[in-house]
């Protein structure tokens, strides 16, 4: 009975399972980091802005 079993559940679907688990954990991962409230999101902004403002000096005294 179990041979008869094992035909109708294969190991074929696992790796599927494997991958989805694995998108949904890295999903959950990254809302977690830049979801809506998070200090790692207004630590990027916060770095993106200083580049911004960096960049937009250096331009205005290299016309000078």
């Amino acid at each position: 009975m179990l041979t008869s079993m094992r035909k109708y559940f294969t190991e074929k679907g696992q790796g599927l399972v494997e991958y989805a688990l694995i998108l949904a954990f890295v999903a959950l991962l990254a809302y977690m980091m830049f979801g809506t409230q998070s200090s790692m999101k207004s630590a990027v902004t916060s770095s993106f802005s200083q580049a911004q403002s960096r960049i937009t000096d250096a331009a205005g005294n290299a016309g000078k």
